[in-house]
């Protein structure tokens, strides 16, 4: 698939398109009844202050979009959004849903960071108020009935790259990461859908400075390997410098990273060494769909950059409440049937192309080539090709 101009696209959708796809939608969706239909509330647990903040407000404006495309409703239901601030640890994060649960919310959307699931994942269960999480989920945490995720699992990036590359017959891989359990689930990860010919990793410590000459030691151990690609997981400012070490110790091939390395204000801090630089995502803001011209779109056109893969998630879980909650019927609507009825919503309708939960209650869904290039003045992710659907 080839990467779209994104400038003609967002010129053609933006102004007054935008507006009629908008209200065409609205429309669609809010057809006047003679019985109103109660409102509904739902948590919103996102990091407002914290590392994690920029995320959180992606995953807050995807899910306030959907209701504004869709008239402020779920299926017919006003939506009253109440939230809270996940904060920086596990510990905020529990204590945020706690207080969301006594505020007797219908679902709780967001957690953006991974280390919180399998924290809070027993108060989820206990409460039997279903979470839809919008961020990186943990692939090895025990599955729970009352978790849904919609973004993609931690170890996806590393399989959807390794998938594409065993195919490609690249040879051998070198696997460079930052000494930590991220990065250790990655490369398993990736040795496991490769098979022969990925190297053994290149630790990195933790501490390790974001220069050229700090990298030099470990792109002269990745050009003594001589391999076909290298598939790296590491701090996004680290990626420029390590790459210009690889080019000052000879080599010319293609590096990996998972997506997160590029992905919203990542992408800025990347630098005119990592231009170049493929990752791996389940979204691309090229992707040419009806759902994703009109939420690219809009996206664009009310805060003027381009949408991201976290907003996408956050976007999805509306969908996928405004379909539970027309599965639940009109009776009076709880926690636990919105749970059962999340089993049955199907096919979900998504800029990222159209998906389904699996069994494990993740997405089965494609997943996307992209490189970092310079658009005009500013960085971009190119949409190169699909890599492979993963979910099972």
């Amino acid at each position: 698939m080839d990467g779209l101009d994104r400038r003609r696209l967002l010129g053609l959708l933006t102004g007054t398109g935008v507006a009629g796809l908008t209200g065409a939608l609205s429309g669609c969706t809010t057809t006047p009844t003679d019985s109103p239909k109660s409102a509904v509330r739902i948590g919103l647990l996102t990091p407002q202050t914290g590392a994690n903040k920029a995320i959180g407000v992606d995953l807050e404006i995807g899910f306030k979009l959907y209701l504004q495309l869709h008239g402020n409703a779920l299926d017919g239901h006003p939506v009253e959004i109440v939230t809270e601030d996940e904060g920086d640890t596990p510990k905020s994060g529990l204590d945020a849903l706690k207080r969301l649960h006594d505020k007797q919310v219908l679902a709780v959307v967001g957690v953006a960071n991974p280390d919180l699931l399998p924290h809070i994942r027993d108060a989820v269960e206990e409460a039997k108020v279903p979470l839809l999480a919008t961020h990186t989920a943990p692939a090895k945490m025990p599955s729970a009935i009352y978790i849904w995720r919609t973004a993609y699992l931690s170890d996806e990036p590393a399989k959807a790259i390794a998938s594409y590359l065993r195919r490609r017959s690249t040879n051998k891989v070198a696997l460079v990461g930052i000494d930590n359990a991220t990065t250790g689930e990655l490369m398993d990860s990736f040795i496991s859908e490769y098979g022969a010919g990925a190297n053994d990793p290149i630790g990195v410590p933790v501490g390790t400075k974001a220069s050229t000459d700090a990298y030099a030691l470990y792109a002269s151990q990745v050009a003594n390997r001589n391999p076909g690609a290298v598939f790296c997981n590491l701090p996004t400012a680290h990626i420029g410098p390590f790459m210009a070490a690889l080019v000052q110790h000879g080599y010319k091939g293609a590096v990996y990273a998972p997506g997160v390395a590029s992905e919203g204000q990542a992408l800025d801090q990347l630098g005119k060494n990592a231009m170049g630089l493929y990752t791996a995502m389940q979204y691309s803001a090229d992707l040419s769909n009806l759902s994703n011209h009109t939420f690219s779109s809009v996206f664009q056109s009310q805060y003027q950059r381009t949408p991201t893969a976290y907003a996408v998630a956050s976007y999805d879980a509306a969908a996928v409440l405004d379909q539970a909650l027309t599965l639940s019927g009109e009776s009076s609507t709880t926690p636990a049937k919105i749970n059962l009825a999340l089993a049955s919503v199907g096919q979900i309708i998504s800029p990222r192309g159209n998906w389904q939960f699996t069994q494990s209650r993740a997405p089965q869904q494609k997943w996307y080539l992209r490189r970092v290039a310079m658009d005009g003045p500013i960085p971009s992710n190119v949409l190169i090709s699909d890599l492979a659907t993963l979910g099972s």
